[in-house]
């Protein structure tokens, strides 16, 4: 018996890192997964990956398209319910830090602006609405997937900041106004984390490793940049009945980076 025997999850952005990890970890406890990305060949390693892991075929949805498409997102919940009769969790895990092809000194544009809040925000707030009146039936609950960029400055991806922090105060609200109605609704916030993600930006392999080490080193205590699944198992602890008086929270987990001083001698 796993903890979501019988439950059905939507994850977006489950194509590959956090996403793809969660998406296993669901199905390794029973859940029906809904899976969601652009890139079908990545989505069809997804479901491998999973299978593999144990999950039948007939408790696997593939959803594809951008999560700027208002279609796309009524289709996640759509034909979920359909395939699966009901809505227990959703995982908001798609971002975007920029809009692809978007030069350095174009970063403060309004279109590039536009773009980040519309995938990082917007098509929460439209796929969160869409979801309520199932999650309303369930019980269940939505986590978000935000980062520590809402908690401190990082002037280099500005409006992916701007969005998160605006994603942190969402899940706040959320909390709040559905919680009568016995949803719950969490944020987490990873830190660095071995992921996509830069190359999705067109950003080389060596380039992002250079990223990735000098987010790390020396301002991080842990001293390392996560990897996905320790993302995805923390995702599987909000969403399950372990963290049933858990909500309006946002969960931190960086290896200390957001709390990192350059000033504090760590030598003892």
């Amino acid at each position: 018996m796993g903890k979501f025997d019988n439950k059905v999850v939507i994850i977006t952005g489950s194509s590959a890192g956090i996403g793809q990890s969660a998406a296993i970890l669901f199905s390794k406890e029973g859940a029906k997964v809904t899976i969601h990305g652009q890139n079908t060949d990545r989505l069809k390693q997804t479901e491998q990956l999973m299978i593999e892991a144990g999950a039948k075929p007939e408790n696997i949805l593939i959803v594809s398209g951008s999560v700027e498409n208002d279609e796309v997102l009524k289709n996640l919940v759509e034909e979920t319910v359909k395939k699966f009769g009901k809505l227990d969790v959703l995982i908001n895990n798609a971002g975007i830090g920029q809009k692809p092809g978007t030069p350095p000194s174009e970063m403060d544009s309004m279109e590039n602006f536009n773009y980040v809040m519309n995938v990082n925000l917007r098509a929460v707030i439209t796929l969160t609405k869409l979801a309520l009146p199932y999650l309303e039936k369930t019980k269940g609950n939505i986590v978000n997937v935000s980062s520590i960029g809402a908690h401190k400055p990082f002037p280099a991806m500005l409006y992916y900041t701007l969005a998160k922090a605006a994603l942190d105060h969402y899940t706040r609200n959320c909390a709040v106004m559905y919680g009568k109605k016995g949803i719950r609704v969490n944020c987490l916030n990873p830190g660095a984390i071995d992921t996509l993600f830069g190359a999705r930006h067109g950003v080389t392999e060596e380039m992002h490793q250079k990223f990735l080490d000098n987010l790390v080193n020396p301002n991080t205590p842990l001293g390392r940049s996560a990897h996905p699944d320790e993302m995805g198992k923390i995702l599987l602890f909000l969403a399950s009945d372990d963290a049933s008086y858990m909500t309006g929270s946002i969960v931190v987990a960086d290896g200390g980076n957001s709390i990192f001083h350059a000033g504090v001698n760590l030598e003892f």
